[in-house]
């Protein structure tokens, strides 16, 4: 996440523009969260464009933090800017007690699942191996009995027969007609 904190916000008002490099996001992100969050913009300049105060920018901190760095849906975010408020931006030393404590049970639980793995894979590994018995492939005698005549190849089914429509008598006449052509 970008560190505002790091940054000294000494202006009284600063443009989108300006927040968006803070931020490292696109201006029209802002404009985005502007109207799915109803943050009011408390300034704008002669040509319309937002001017940021301070305190608006740590909405848009907080925002920021739920939704790109926590992972929240855009009304995930919100339910959580509600229920937490103002301590949502900077954990409190309890929280980051709790976090440690919370992250050394995981990597506990997480040692513990390993060793019994191991544990298993040593068990697995010690087990006698059964080869299964070989059957030998039938043994294929000499024949002592006369040879037999070869089988005939199959004869090819016969062709179907197509009749061919009679043929129609001819006029009495040399002349052709419209249908011998």
């Amino acid at each position: 996440m970008p560190s505002i904190e790091n940054q000294t916000l000494s202006k009284l008002y600063y443009s989108i523009g300006e927040v968006a490099e803070m931020l490292q996001v696109n201006a029209s992100l802002l404009r985005f969260w502007e109207k799915e969050f109803n943050l009011v913009v408390s300034k704008k300049n002669k040509k319309g464009n937002r001017l940021f105060s301070v305190k608006e920018i740590e909405q848009i901190k907080r925002i920021y933090h739920f939704v790109k760095v926590e992972g929240y849906t855009l009304d995930g975010a919100k339910k959580a800017l509600k229920q937490k408020g103002i301590s949502a931006t900077a954990p409190t030393e309890n929280q980051v007690i709790q976090t440690t404590q919370t992250q050394s049970e995981s990597s506990a639980d997480h040692r513990d699942l390993i060793a019994r793995l191991e544990k298993i894979k040593q068990q697995l590994l010690r087990l006698p191996v059964h080869k299964m018995e070989e059957t030998p492939a039938p043994v294929v005698q000499a024949a002592t009995e006369p040879a037999q005549a070869p089988i005939p190849a199959p004869t090819p089914a016969p062709k179907p027969v197509v009749k061919k429509a009679p043929e129609k008598p001819k006029p009495a006449s040399d002349m052709p007609t419209l249908f011998d052509f």
